[in-house]
């Protein structure tokens, strides 16, 4: 009789254990989604304050005829840390 109840408390353990991880796994994702939100966030911010007249550009931009079709994308050169919070959010999305 001791060891039925013995058995019943070990599957009531485990049961209760993995509803526990469960738990701490799917709050681990949203954590992990919260930080991307907060890294897209800070982008966004740092693009915002890098370039404050960032939407007047765009405006006069499409304000302006297109020519040869669409516009070729400028490219620009990153800094150290720049490069360094892009590499980070890249290994963040991507791995």
């Amino acid at each position: 009789m001791f060891r039925i109840f013995m058995i019943i408390a070990w599957a009531v353990l485990l049961v209760l254990l993995l509803y526990l991880w469960a738990d701490v796994r799917e709050i681990a994702g949203i954590v992990k989604e919260n930080k991307r939100e907060l890294l897209r966030s800070s982008l966004n911010t740092r693009a915002s304050e890098s370039f404050p007249n960032f939407q007047e550009e765009e405006q006069r931009a499409a304000r302006q005829p297109r020519e040869d079709g669409e516009k070729q994308p400028q490219k620009t050169a990153l800094s150290a840390s720049e490069e360094q919070v892009l590499n980070e959010v890249l290994t963040e999305f991507l791995g």
